[in-house]
């Protein structure tokens, strides 16, 4: 048995240890150095992980390192050696998609599944051409191994990548979900992308063209794999596109599809690690509950909340921070790094855009839902722990915050056993209110990585216009002094 330490040291660097072939700790190295999108990792990142399974750099076997402009065509892995901390160390090269497809696949549940792997990566070979079999990649995995198929060149991530930053909202890593929320506002049609006004109803309609076409070409790919099996996982940045992932779980012939909440190249690092535990060292798979897959930082003990005083306080207007437990790994915040509110005020939704979060209007809002109620609230047939889905909401006049312009939300769904207090939270705020859904959005400013320590929480807290942080299940509320 061995402890594989993963890393990815492109954008959105990330470390993660696998240990005797389990997920233990992965971060995001953004959340350490504060600076969004981060490369690589740094000693300190390196001593986190460590940190947190009680080892050494002495203890560890070999490193798996994601290598973006790498192609795989026989799985024929490279192998190095790198030095970390001054210890020269074995390390596996792994192409960049198929770490993408292994960290579904490994964390997954099914002994058979297709693979897709997609995003806007590229290897500019040229200043006019683009090398395609970077960007996607279809897998096979079965057992402990997993075989690459062929790449079927979907080049639509790179696409809406292009035209996130020709509208003018941002570079691509950073901004490509403002796209998807944008496109809401739209109508698709016939358009060539390279000329538009800067009109924002010009730039709607835009994003609902490019968003169209990349959920087409994510159904193509899909329904042309092939029957030997109907489990489908689904890796690489474009996959956090919830609207493109709810038309495969309605649409498409899989009748199962699993997801690793670090869709993008963070998860990576853990995609590399677990394909050198299991495909390379043959160490045996596990199984997760989805709580191993999306608390994956170091651990805070909390108390009980005083979750009764904590609701009334969200249903009587206060927007809150709430910090708890391993942070998430990942661009979503699941529970334990949320600002939370109340759904039913449509005001808190724009309060929280222009004065907490300082975004664009248009941003939607994500609701929460204790899973045994979901569908009386959300037109979905599965449920959706990690907020990769958009469903249709079945009452929008009764939460209006987290309803979007075209009656959609992306929603996450909670048990009891993902995420006890958080549960119990909103099981308390069902009580007062009679609905069991809140407002979550993360724990951050507009372009800051979500906060990770108490100390950044008690900062945010005092920086911000929030009116209570909720840290480990102590409150700190402000004080306001009339004068």
């Amino acid at each position: 048995m061995s402890v594989v330490l993963g890393v990815n040291r492109g954008h959105d660097g990330s470390v993660c240890i696998v240990k005797d072939g389990k997920l233990q700790v992965a971060i995001a190295t953004e959340r350490i150095t504060r600076n969004k999108k981060e490369r690589s990792f740094t000693e300190e990142v390196i001593d986190y992980v460590l940190d947190y399974c009680n080892l050494t750099i002495d203890d560890i076997d070999f490193i798996a390192e994601e290598d973006t402009i790498l192609y795989l065509q026989d799985d024929n892995i490279d192998v190095k050696t790198c030095v970390v901390k001054n210890r020269e160390i074995k390390t596996y090269i792994i192409p960049h998609q198929l770490a993408h497809c292994a960290s579904a696949y490994y964390t997954s549940s099914f002994e058979k599944s297709y693979c897709f792997s997609m995003d806007c990566s590229y290897y500019n070979l040229d200043a006019n051409q683009f090398q395609r079999k970077f960007n996607s990649l279809i897998a096979y995995g079965e057992g402990n191994k997993i075989h690459t198929k062929y790449c079927p060149n979907a080049m639509t991530g790179t696409l809406y990548g292009k035209v996130t930053e020709s509208l003018g909202l941002g570079p691509a890593l950073f901004k490509a979900g403002t796209t998807m929320g944008l496109s809401s506002y739209g109508t698709p049609f016939d358009f060539d992308f390279t000329s538009y006004t800067d009109d924002m109803k010009h730039k709607m309609d835009v994003a609902a063209t490019v968003q169209k076409i990349l959920e087409e070409e994510v159904l193509k790919v899909v329904n042309n794999l092939g029957d030997e099996t109907e489990n489908l996982c689904l890796s690489g940045g474009s996959f956090l596109n919830c609207n493109a992932n709810s038309r495969v779980i309605l649409e498409s012939k899989f009748k199962q599809v699993h997801h690793f909440p670090a869709c993008g190249d963070d998860g990576n690092s853990v995609g590399a690690a677990l394909y050198v535990a299991h495909h390379i060292l043959d160490e045996p798979r596990h199984n997760y509950h989805h709580k191993d897959l999306c608390y994956t930082g170091s651990d805070h003990q909390s108390e009980t909340p005083n979750y009764q005083y904590i609701a009334k306080k969200i249903s009587e207007g206060s927007i809150i921070g709430w910090f708890q437990g391993r942070s998430e790994f990942g661009p979503r915040a699941l529970g334990n790094r949320s600002i939370l509110a109340d759904p039913r005020n449509f005001h808190n939704r724009e309060l929280i855009n222009h004065v907490v979060k300082n975004r664009e209007w248009f941003r939607p809002f994500a609701p929460v839902v204790l899973e045994e109620y979901y569908q009386d609230w959300f037109d979905f047939p599965v449920p959706s722990p990690f907020m990769l889905y958009t469903a249709q909401v079945k009452q929008p006049e009764k939460i209006p915050a987290v309803t979007h312009v075209d009656n959609t939300a992306r929603f996450q769904t909670v048990t009891e056993d993902m995420n006890e207090h958080y549960y119990k939270l909103i099981k308390e705020f069902y009580s007062i209110t009679d609905v069991p859904v809140l407002l979550n959005t993360s724990l951050n400013d507009n372009g800051k990585p979500i906060i990770e320590t108490e100390e950044e929480a008690m900062e945010f807290l005092n920086n911000s216009h929030l009116d209570m942080m909720v840290i480990n299940g102590c409150v700190y509320e402000k004080t306001f002094i009339s004068v």
